[in-house]
């Protein structure tokens, strides 16, 4: 087989099986960790978003950290993501399956090259070293990665940028998903994190970027559990209403 198929068939594989890990939540989880994420829009040095991502056991939790009204818990063993918003006090359940279909019928509405060049659906990684680096349309991400602590927590964070990622799509936030979920999966399939991406758009003669930072400690700390033992009390007590009725 040459070079170019045996490649291109390693990546098929990998995505197939990262879809299916996301649906039956597949990989054996064992290390708890912290990703914290900051995000600074142009040359601002105050992060105009800031997340704190907590690893525990198979679940996943999201917090928005300077507008803190939202969680959003990602359970891949039980097929779903949950959001949470605390000052409403609901939560909204939206099974992975559901999202994986969105996101299949959104790519499958793109009919012609032209629409696949412009969503992303076509774009392709490059990689120099340590960045890897994805363009379409009028966007372009670079992403410096770095050796995690452990093999497992690349698998972990692919997983979680994916379901994030098809979340964005259902809420219609930000740009198409399909560039960063082909980017975030090729890091994840070399055994990588991100430590900073950047997401340069350009329109006509203006330009603006868009820095995220990401910093990965291989451990959880007292007040992380017990942030995530108060999650687990809004999810007992927060009542249930259908994703057209939450806040976000």
């Amino acid at each position: 087989m040459l070079p170019m198929l045996k490649h291109r068939y390693r990546m098929a594989s990998w995505l197939a099986m990262m879809v299916f890990a996301v649906l039956i939540g597949g990989v054996a989880h064992s290390a708890d960790f912290r990703v914290t994420t900051e995000i600074y829009q142009n040359l601002s040095s105050k992060p105009a978003a800031k997340h704190l991502i907590l690893f525990a056991g198979n679940l996943t939790y999201d917090l928005a950290e300077i507008q803190d009204r939202y969680v959003t818990v990602y359970d891949p063993d039980r097929k779903r993501v949950i959001l949470l918003d605390r000052e409403a006090k609901t939560r909204t359940t939206i099974n992975t399956e559901d999202l994986v279909r969105i996101t299949a019928q959104a790519r499958a509405a793109a009919e012609t090259s032209e629409q696949q060049q412009r969503l992303g659906i076509l774009a392709s990684p490059e990689v120099e070293g340590g960045q890897y680096s994805i363009s379409f349309g009028d966007a372009r991400y670079e992403t410096m990665t770095q050796a995690p602590g452990e093999a497992e927590m690349a698998v972990r964070y692919g997983q979680f940028v994916d379901l994030a990622s098809r979340l964005n799509l259902v809420h219609r936030r930000g740009l198409p998903p399909f560039a960063r979920m082909t980017l975030s999966q090729r890091i994840a399939s070399d055994g990588k994190i991100p430590k900073e991406t950047t997401l340069t758009i350009r329109r006509g003669i203006q330009v603006d970027r868009f820095r995220s930072s990401h910093s990965f400690i291989s451990t959880l700390s007292q007040q992380d559990r017990q942030q995530i033992d108060e999650i687990g009390g809004m999810l007992a007590l927060y009542s249930e209403v259908p994703l057209s009725e939450s806040g976000e």
